[in-house]
């Protein structure tokens, strides 16, 4: 029986916009496997579907290997398609640099790697940041808005940037490539991590602090923490200032988006803006909310990284090797 090799990736196989070098590498790398083995593996791409669908076992009906958007592998699902509850499912090839949509646990226990892109689609992410920080402070979507509607200026025009505070929650890869990119506006920073890295911090003149802290003291905080829980919630929201600008282009849970829309729409923090799908009955109409539906990463840059590297964890299993970027390495051990 033939080995499948499932892409779920919703950009896989985009067209790019300056047509790199590299531009289909991911899928040649593919096609070549299902060349070399004479038949044995299949390729089957359905990059139309939509990851907010749950997952059926008949989509994986003998997958192998599936490079994964976000949709939802749940305990419940794995327990049926991995290959050690007699299904087939053996890699999970994550499509990106976070694995939360993964049950890493139930993934370990039935025999399924599970791998990620980290730094794929770093420096893309934290422009992503930089940009929505200046219109945020800038009021730009409000701005032109009047403009585009030929009326002048109502409200408060803009807050400076250059020579505040910045505060940064997570100082990983994006962390500090924001802090990188921000460093020509002469800015303060203040940084907050559980794990934070005293030698980065010095060489770049960043003071760890505590959350509530930072939360107290930053003009501008932006969010990059690697976690799948909320850090910013409605009292740490409350130490804010009106002038604060909010940024998340990470994960959306990693900030209350009830408490930012309600403290933006009373006036007790000066903006928000976030990297994710707004709720349509959250109306933004007048308020200095800036939302983008998850394209913090959706560059060419960003696409080539995730693409190749996603590929090169399937085909280095299919070739009988441990992938680089194994996230549950204790499932070597089963």
């Amino acid at each position: 029986m033939g080995k499948k090799i499932l892409v779920l990736a919703t950009s896989f196989l985009d067209t790019l916009i300056t047509h790199p070098p590299e531009e289909g590498k991911a899928k040649q790398m593919l096609e070549r496997l299902k060349l070399e083995s004479g038949g044995e593996i299949e390729i089957i791409y359905r990059c139309e579907r939509k990851p907010e669908e749950p997952l059926s076992v008949e989509e994986f009906k003998d997958v192998t290997c599936v490079i994964a958007d976000l949709e939802k592998y749940s305990r419940d699902f794995l327990s049926q398609v991995g290959i050690k509850r007699g299904g087939s499912l053996e890699l999970i090839a994550r499509y990106g640099i976070g694995y939360s949509s993964v049950d890493i646990r139930a993934a370990t226990e039935f025999g399924v790697m599970v791998t990620n892109c980290p730094g794929c689609n770093a420096l893309p992410t934290a422009e992503w940041a930089h940009s929505t920080i200046l219109d945020i402070a800038g009021r730009r979507i409000l701005h032109h808005q009047r403009a585009s509607r030929g009326k002048g200026k109502e409200g408060p025009s803009r807050l400076d940037v250059s020579g505040k505070s910045l505060g940064v929650i997570g100082t990983g890869t994006i962390g500090r490539l924001v802090v990188k990119l921000m460093k020509g506006y002469e800015m303060r920073v203040i940084a907050y991590d559980p794990y934070p890295d005293r030698e980065w911090a010095k060489e770049n003149g960043v003071v760890y602090v505590p959350l509530k802290k930072l939360c107290q003291t930053a003009d501008i905080i932006t969010s990059h923490a690697a976690c799948s829980e909320t850090i910013i919630g409605e009292e740490e929201i409350k130490l804010m200032h009106p002038t604060t600008v909010l940024v998340n282009c990470a994960r959306g849970i990693l900030v209350d988006y009830k408490a930012a829309f309600y403290a933006v729409k009373e006036g007790r923090i000066w903006g928000y803006g976030v990297d994710e799908i707004w709720p349509k009955n959250l109306s933004l109409e007048g308020l200095n909310i800036i939302v983008s539906p998850h394209v913090g990463s959706d560059t060419d840059r960003g696409k080539l990284g995730m693409q190749l590297m996603s590929t090169q964890a399937v085909v280095d299993f299919m070739q009988g090797k441990v992938p680089q970027y194994l996230v549950n390495k204790e499932v070597l051990g089963k």
